[in-house]
């Protein structure tokens, strides 16, 4: 696939891979690549910021808009855990849960690093031999992991894959880092979408247990409240889990 920031003449069209030099070629690539920008941001954009639909969408369009990407993933880091969230294409699909086995590999080193990791050629690049063996199997013969981040805070790493040996050239690697910064944005929100989402349903859920429970015993909110924690407390349950309990069935010990 032709990258989206591939020099251009000045007709508008691809030119032959010659930089330009002239200020109307020189225009035309930015004017290029800042629409392209602009597209990206807006794909990345998934309705009501779904964590798992977000991810789908980076690796998607990661391999829709990236010379010479061929397949894509995401993995996070969870609780210092790394777990493989979104793939596209079958390399990712078994490298990923390779290096989550294993505990060692690219995209690992660049997410607990926060540093872009190159493999320019499997054949010949020994950091790992295990993954770069089963990544020639694949068809995979050089590959690209870049840093997920955001306020200095790791969420893991993007992996790009190729066929070809020493396949990402400059232009290729920077949109690629670009794309990486406007992925992690976008994780970001989806994140602190859900959190919110999920704050605004448990709220829900204890404030009809508390309804439930100050029509069963004749109680303020207040009380029934307190009944929630004390149960909590008691048998080392969340709030928000008794609560749904009681809003389901119907039933919860209240010591």
């Amino acid at each position: 696939m032709a990258s989206v920031l591939e020099p251009v003449s000045p007709s508008g069209e691809q030119s032959d891979g010659q930089v330009p030099t002239t200020p109307r070629e020189l225009d035309l690539l930015t004017d290029g690549a800042w629409s392209c920008l602009q597209q990206l941001a807006r794909s990345l954009r998934v309705d009501e910021a779904d964590r798992d639909a977000t991810l789908k969408a980076i690796v998607v369009k990661a391999t829709a808009t990236i010379d010479p990407v061929e397949a894509a993933g995401v993995i996070l880091l969870e609780k210092g855990k790394v777990i493989p969230q979104a793939v596209h294409g079958e390399a990712p699909a078994v490298l990923d849960r390779l290096q989550q086995r294993t505990g060692a590999g690219p995209c690992i080193d660049a997410s607990r690093d926060q540093r872009s990791v190159e493999i320019t050629d499997m054949r010949t690049d020994g950091r790992w031999p295990k993954f770069g063996q089963r990544a020639i199997e694949l068809g995979v013969h050089s590959m690209l992991c870049l840093p997920l981040w955001i306020d200095d805070r790791t969420l893991g790493s993007l992996s790009l894959y190729a066929g070809l040996p020493a396949a990402f050239e400059d232009t290729a690697r920077r949109f690629a880092e670009l794309f990486a910064t406007h992925a992690a944005l976008a994780i970001g929100d989806a994140q602190r979408t859900g959190r919110l989402r999920r704050a605004m349903i448990n709220r829900d859920l204890i404030g009809q247990a508390k309804g439930i429970l100050m029509e069963r015993h004749r109680i303020t909110a207040d009380e029934a409240h307190d009944l929630l924690v004390r149960a909590s407390k008691h048998t080392n349950r969340k709030v928000v889990d008794l609560a749904g309990d009681l809003v389901t069935t119907g039933g919860v010990h209240i010591p």
